[in-house]
């Protein structure tokens, strides 16, 4: 019997690497890796690519004071005052990082991509020397897989108009301070002396065609398409929506392995009822039972450990909790949407300059698309009505609507009529 590994069982049953370790925010970080390294350009054309990697060590030792010399600061800083204000610039632009309890180190620092030269790879310094090696910790490749699901869309005009505006929404910042300052902290650190061939890109090439693919493009084409949004917001929506993406896909491609009656995540989204709150806990503790089984599945004769199986199943508790889908990464949970994720979903959900009903947005797109039961629609579509009231559902989704119009999301223009978008160009 052959032994499997996580990465090679995970490529099989989802299209790419998905590691407990490299959840969360880690697969949007290493896509934009991806779209800026190539020396090809965004979204090169040909199959075979190489990349350039930055350590970025320099400014994440810096952040952290680690093993920085008097001599390697004297190099790049002026002095102590600006080594300290350059430090707490850095320490504001750090990616947020979930149950940590200690201080991380700088190889578990990382800056969010702000701007072009933020982005950087794992990199560590190896025992017994002192030189830094740049080398896949985090970044495992589940942002390589997503990348190639961008870059091999079958759409050639959906790929034009997304490789258009990904290659401008870098260079809109390019003359910024913060860019600037980066580019000159960067260069101080390691980096590739030639682009390099990256395996598990090379490994993760295989699209399903399932309509998943799809739902990921036109999200990141919808982000991308609004054009009154600041890059930054922009750049957080993509990271977000690839995390959120990969756990419904995930949920998806279980379900088909695993042949789940109920492949659904009930969101409690008011928070008040209980009855909803113990069917959430239910869902979430299905959806786990579904990777798992599709786990079982998918390895046929061969083995796999626990540990390794545990990979694949905590990349997605891990994400979901990341990106704001259930309220915690322990201890007694269940399904709910954080604000950030509500701003994503609607952001992707939307094209720019157009605006949807907010009841197509939650049953068309939130439950038909992605799998979310929010109201009472899309709880009778789902079965559970034979269990549970509709007006629990229905004060589910009115919760849900005033979330929306919190981040902005949602212009009411009677009782009737609420719309979720930005608003069009004439209001």
């Amino acid at each position: 019997m052959t032994n499997l590994q996580a990465p090679e069982l995970s490529i099989e049953m989802f299209g790419g690497v998905l590691d407990a370790d490299s959840s969360a925010s880690y697969p949007g970080l290493e896509l934009i890796n991806f779209l800026l390294g190539c020396s090809g350009g965004v979204l090169p054309e040909q199959a075979d690519i190489k990349i350039t990697r930055y350590a970025h060590d320099f400014a994440r030792r810096l952040v952290r004071d680690e093993t920085l010399s008097k001599e390697d600061k004297a190099n790049v800083l002026a002095d102590k005052h600006s080594e300290e204000a350059i430090r707490k610039l850095l320490k504001c632009l750090e990616l947020e990082l979930e149950n940590i309890t200690k201080s991380p180190t700088w190889m578990r620092t990382h800056f969010f991509p702000y701007t072009k030269s933020l982005t950087h790879w794992d990199a560590r310094i190896r025992l017994g020397t002192d030189k830094v090696r740049i080398e896949r910790q985090y970044l495992r490749g589940a942002g390589a897989y997503v990348f190639n699901v961008l870059r091999f869309d079958h759409d050639k005009q959906r790929l034009s108009a997304i490789r258009e505006k990904l290659d401008d929404l870098f260079t809109k910042n390019a003359d910024s301070p913060l860019e600037s300052l980066a580019k000159t902290l960067r260069a101080h650190g390691a980096k590739d002396i030639e682009p390099v061939k990256d395996e598990k890109e090379s490994e993760s090439r295989q699209m399903r065609e399932d309509g998943l693919e799809d739902l990921y493009r036109i999200g990141v084409q919808n982000i991308l398409s609004h054009d009154s949004l600041p890059s930054v917001s922009k750049i957080k929506a993509i990271v977000n929506w690839t995390g959120i993406w990969l756990v419904v896909m995930g949920n998806k491609r279980s379900k088909l392995l695993a042949e789940s009656n109920k492949p659904f995540f009930v969101m409690d989204c008011a928070g008040l009822n209980s009855q909803l709150r113990r069917a959430s806990q239910r869902s979430l503790k299905g959806f786990i039972k579904r990777i798992s089984d599709g786990i079982d599945i998918a390895r046929g004769d061969r083995v796999i450990s626990a540990a390794q199986a545990q990979k694949i199943k905590g990349f997605f508790t891990a994400t979901a909790a990341g990106m704001r889908l259930i309220n915690s990464l322990k201890g007694r949970r269940h399904f709910t949407f954080g604000l950030d994720c509500i701003e994503t979903l609607a952001l992707v959900a939307v094209n720019s300059n157009s605006e949807l009903p907010f009841e197509n947005f939650v049953h068309d797109w939130l439950f038909k698309e992605c799998g979310f039961v929010i109201g009472r629609i899309s709880a009778q579509e789902a079965g559970l009505l034979d269990d549970l009231d509709a007006t629990i559902f229905e004060e589910n989704e009115k919760m849900l609507s005033e979330q929306v119009k919190a981040v902005g999301m949602l212009r009411v223009y009677s009782d009737a009529t609420k719309m979720v978008g930005l608003g069009k160009k004439n209001d």
